[in-house]
């Protein structure tokens, strides 16, 4: 009886050693929290907000059921979204499988044979055969504890790991949305200045007939004759770039939404939207919360960092706790009353390994480095998309105003040329100049309007926002799409 007390209590101490490691030693090598931003920011600027990040589905600003479902559609097939939630699916199996570590290991062993045995004792004597079955059944069970938290450490990495690439879901969410926004508003904008050439060609047709029988009349030179003919030339050679064009940007859009061809895209709307609203009050300060990319970036620098505590917890002894039970008979129905248990507890350490485990703490604090600048870099990106985009849309504004002060002083010349061309008092050089003039910059105001649509799209798009975070593969098109729309 005192043998087992003795016994009993020395397990005791065991166990409460083992205990004391496991608190002392879990948390020994847990990577600090990086508080700080990686780079010195410009004033108004947060890394990380308290509010609700970003704006959300913004695109239903522009009331268009057509360009909501080509959204939810692209959200859908797009081949790079498809491909990160391949990526994603992966990220999150591995985490499991290195999640699995921290549990017991158990497997089973089943196993029969027969052998036949052939024996004579002399040359005269009869031939034995004897037969005899052997079966055989097992159980061996493994258990490492995580005394210094190197399993915990690989868990917790990969979960993190995919954390971020669940960002890279977001990211690629919020890009695939910003293009095909701009896909749609470029092809709505080529068919306008296509509508407008249109216009002008059948204009420039009215005046060479005009002119033609002004010259008939002696009222116009041939040079006025060739000179119209020349400006409608022009103006016709323009059509087949922008049909080149129209059908490049429908192309573009296809691939957006995961189609092989633009054969069956159609776009009903034919004309250019009005200008969205500015994003909510906030930016610049939320932007960093809000940017999908910066998320990732700063969780891969985090996942870097619990590889560390990974490298360092594995240079130290590891406890390993082992059991098996092994059943084996010659029959199978006594298989089970002949068995043989055993239980050991193991420690294992490194002695000599030539340095190879104090490299791999090197090697992954290099990587956390890497990230680090990694990181920095992507904030000072999404920084520096943003003031792009606050820049673009003040200088576009002011470009506007004056394209438009352009045009009416282009018509003014226009009306003053026609009327000193009919009183004779300028040749119709001057006439043509002025028109052509008008011309360009009627189809350059549709350009430099849909600019100004697509810098506020970008600005947008600039900001990420929280909406992408709700998308669900099997749900994302119900996430996309407008109020009221069917499916």
């Amino acid at each position: 009886m005192n043998k087992i007390t003795h016994r009993f209590k020395g397990l005791i101490r065991f166990a409460g050693i083992v205990l004391i490691m496991l608190l002392c030693g879990c948390a020994a090598f847990d990577p600090q929290e990086r508080r700080d931003p990686p780079l010195e920011l410009p004033d108004n600027y947060e890394l990380y907000s308290q509010g609700e990040p970003g704006v959300g589905n913004w695109w239903h600003v522009f009331e268009s059921p057509e360009l909501n479902s080509f959204i939810a559609e692209a959200l859908v097939q797009n081949f790079d979204i498809q491909a990160v939630w391949a990526r994603l699916k992966q990220a999150r199996a591995l985490a499991r499988q290195v999640g699995a570590q921290s549990l017991p290991n158990l497997n089973y062993e089943l196993e029969g044979g027969k052998s036949r045995i052939q024996t004579k004792a002399t040359e005269n004597a009869p031939t034995l055969i004897t037969e005899q079955e052997t079966w055989r059944a097992g159980l061996a069970a493994s258990y490492e504890i995580d005394l210094w938290g190197r399993v915990r450490a690989e868990q917790r990495a990969e979960i993190v790991q995919a954390e971020a690439v669940r960002e890279d879901l977001d990211a690629a969410a919020v890009t695939v949305a910003g293009e095909v926004v701009t896909a749609w508003l470029d092809i709505i904008a080529t068919r306008r200045k296509m509508v407008i050439l249109g216009e002008q060609i059948r204009t420039n047709e009215t005046l060479l007939e005009l002119q033609k029988l002004r010259f008939a009349n002696g009222m116009a030179k041939g040079l006025d004759v060739s000179q119209q003919k020349q400006t409608l030339a022009a103006a016709r050679s323009e059509m087949p770039l922008l049909e080149l064009s129209e059908q490049q940007l429908l192309g573009r859009l296809a691939l957006l939404l995961g189609r092989s061809s633009s054969q069956k895209l159609q776009i009903h709307q034919d004309f250019l939207p009005a200008l969205i609203a500015m994003p909510p009050s906030g930016l610049p300060a939320d932007l960093l919360a809000s940017r999908p990319d910066v998320r990732a970036s700063g969780l891969r620098l985090r996942s870097a960092d619990w590889e560390v505590s990974a490298a360092r917890a594995n240079r130290l002894p590891s406890l390993s706790l082992s059991a098996s039970a092994t059943f084996s008979s010659g029959n199978v129905d006594l298989l089970f009353d002949n068995w043989v248990a055993s239980l050991a507890a193991s420690i294992s350490g490194p002695l000599f390994d030539a340095g190879r485990r104090k490299a791999e703490v090197a090697r992954t604090r290099a990587v956390a480095e890497e990230r680090l600048a990694e990181y920095a870099k992507t904030v000072a990106q999404a920084i520096k998309e943003v003031e792009d985009y606050l820049v673009a849309e003040k200088y576009q504004q002011a470009y506007l105003l004056l394209l438009t002060d352009q045009l009416t002083a282009a018509r003014l010349t226009l009306k003053d040329a026609s009327l000193q061309y009919k009183n004779g008092q300028s040749d119709y050089l001057s006439y043509l100049l002025a028109w052509d003039s008008i011309q360009r910059l009627e189809r350059q105001m549709v350009t430099e309007k849909a600019t100004l649509i697509k810098n506020r799209v970008g600005l947008h798009r600039a900001l990420g926002g929280a909406w992408s975070q709700t998308l669900i593969q099997a749900e994302v098109i119900e996430s996309a799409r407008g109020p009221g729309q069917k499916k």
